[in-house]
């Protein structure tokens, strides 16, 4: 999977070159650490009896229409544990899912959510060089470092998340949460142990967010079983705010599209930043013109 890398100082624009088209997507947000290292902080949901994790952002720019959602994770699962599984990997469910209030969110109310089965690499094999601090690590050849678990990324399609696969439309401000089961812990826990109970959500623990804005940097949304700040006396096992996180952050980009709606907004250059309801892009700012007046 290929990794967007952006700069902080404007929106960065992602082209998808088709025969003739140019289909922009708009970074609105993005927590992700820029380069992305071999491996990151992460929060477990088996060792942490975790169920979601996620955060309260502010989206960049106008883009509203639900792109793709890239998330950083870490898996701290070997093959050599799980000989008879493939050596590409192991398959899992992930939810993504978007709130639009504290209340919701608390409710477990989404204004959308996605799940999709993802392929998860396994961390390379242990490093005899490296001193082993009980989890076996590897040495990286990018940085030479040891490390316990490997970072890598997985991307929800979002675009026809809505009611009968309809798009949808992303709030200004916004709560996103990641979830997925273990052996005893998410929303059903599996009952059966697995390489999952070793795969952990990343997170950016050397910058603030490059695109958009962390609504409180010293808050995340959690649900869990133990381990809030305030020993759960606003309630156990809910998706709420915990706060005493910084710098730690979840490590997710956001992408958005807009549509083109007027003749106007096709000219300038215009035409090259938007698309047609079922994200295609324009060949130019006539023919962007002409699918405002005609739709197509």
């Amino acid at each position: 999977m290929t990794r967007i890398t952006l700069t902080a100082a404007a929106l960065a624009l992602i082209l998808c070159f088709c025969p003739g088209y140019a289909i922009a997507q708009t970074i609105v947000y993005s927590s992700l650490p820029i380069p992305q290292p071999p491996n990151v902080p992460s929060e477990g949901f088996e060792c942490c009896g975790t169920a979601e994790l996620g955060d309260q952002v502010q989206l960049a720019g106008t883009a509203r229409v639900g792109g793709f959602v890239t998330v950083l994770m870490s898996d701290w699962a070997k093959h050599s544990d799980y000989p008879s599984m493939s050596s590409a990997g192991y398959t899992h469910p992930i939810t993504l899912a978007i709130y639009d209030t504290v209340a919701n969110a608390r409710a477990h109310n989404p204004l959308f959510s996605v799940t999709q089965p993802f392929l998860i690499p396994w961390r390379p094999e242990p490093d005899p060089t490296c001193i082993d601090t009980g989890f076996s690590p590897w040495r990286s050849p990018v940085d030479q470092k040891c490390y316990n678990g490997f970072a890598f990324t997985i991307t929800f399609d979002v675009r026809h998340a809505g009611i009968g696969g309809a798009p949808v439309q992303l709030p200004d401000t916004l709560i996103f949460g990641v979830a997925y089961n273990t052996s005893t812990w998410g929303y059903h826990p599996l009952g059966v142990g697995g390489p999952y109970d070793s795969l952990n959500v990343g997170l950016n623990s050397t910058s603030g967010p490059s695109v958009g804005t962390d609504v409180n940097p010293d808050v995340v949304f959690w649900n869990t079983h133990y381990g809030y700040t305030d020993n759960g006396a606003d309630g156990l096992d809910v998706f709420r705010p915990d706060t005493g996180w910084a710098p730690y952050v979840p490590a997710v980009q956001i992408s958005a599209y807009t549509f083109a709606t007027t003749a106007d907004s096709c000219k300038n250059g215009g035409w090259q930043n938007l698309v047609r309801t079922d994200f295609t892009g324009f060949k130019n700012q006539g023919d962007c013109v002409s699918y405002t007046r005609n739709g197509k």
